[in-house]
């Protein structure tokens, strides 16, 4: 989803609202940040995490499976360091 909205906001760079150029910087900023952190995963991982984040599979069915139960957490906490890092917008209402 996040490719889809980067490729509007690319294509339609005249359209922009506050809210879009509120958010338009953290989107970006997540694809990136994404986007570097699965580029250092095996084929298998990235599945496990597909199937963690789409399917609702937990964690713990690909414990020592796909890769060591160690290497798995410490992923986890790694990409929660990167996600907890990327400055969110405020948030506001629009009236």
């Amino acid at each position: 989803m996040i490719d889809l909205q980067i490729d509007y906001m690319d294509k339609y760079p005249e359209m922009t609202n506050e809210y879009r150029r509120e958010n338009e910087m953290f989107i970006r900023a997540v694809k990136t940040t994404l986007d570097d952190f699965s580029s250092q995963l095996t084929p298998e991982v990235k599945a496990m995490y597909v199937s963690k984040y789409h399917d609702n599979k937990p964690f713990i069915t690909f414990y020592n499976v796909v890769a060591p139960t160690g290497y798995i957490m410490a992923l986890n906490k790694q990409l929660n360091e990167l996600v907890g890092k990327i400055e969110r917008p405020q948030e506001r209402l629009y009236a």
